[in-house]
């Protein structure tokens, strides 16, 4: 997934992201374009929390240094319990990956609330123990399944030049999941 549709995503769903706080879980590759797309969009702090100091204090370092935004990092240890003012929480770890549908990251549900745009990068299955425990909190989810998508037209018609229809690569999809039937 790359930064572009992971932001596509959520404005799609009318989510603002200028002067808003964001969270994200985990300092990898996924993490670093999605929190560097953030700060470019406006996000006024990004709140990186990893399990690895050096790999978080490196992201963070590097938005605070390269990108107008404030980014502020959090060892990962037992249960985190994101920020009040968060608006945007991005799970952008493994947790939840397939064959391990039955794990969510280790946060205290209990901070989640209504409005609050809770963002799982995990494309298969979509609906995730991370997001279903959002959904009961009332938080809006985006699930990992439509930012593949939209990487998904972004490359096709990059490479030839014309629109592909965003529902049938999702029904695809969908279906390769096991999420869709015939």
């Amino acid at each position: 997934m790359t930064p572009v549709q992971f932001l596509k995503s959520l404005t799609d769903g009318g989510v603002e992201i200028k002067d808003k706080a964001a969270v994200i879980l985990g300092a990898g590759g996924a993490a670093r374009a999605i929190a560097v797309e953030l700060a470019m969009a406006g996000a006024k702090r990004i709140s990186i929390v990893n399990r690895s100091r050096e790999r978080g204090e490196a992201l963070a370092s590097l938005i605070g240094n390269k990108t107008p935004s404030n980014a502020v990092f959090t060892l990962w240890h037992g249960a985190y319990r994101p920020p009040e003012d968060t608006a945007i929480l991005v799970n952008a770890t493994p947790i939840g990956l397939y064959p391990n549908t039955d794990q969510k990251p280790d946060i205290d549900y209990s901070a989640l609330q209504g409005g609050m745009a809770v963002c799982d990068v995990i494309p298969n299955h979509p609906d995730t123990l991370f997001l279903r425990e959002a959904k009961k909190a009332g938080a809006r989810t985006f699930d990992g399944l439509k930012m593949l998508v939209n990487q998904g037209v972004l490359g096709f018609s990059l490479w030839t030049g014309r629109e592909p229809s965003a529902k049938a690569m999702e029904d695809a999809l969908k279906k390769e999941f096991g999420i869709l039937s015939d």
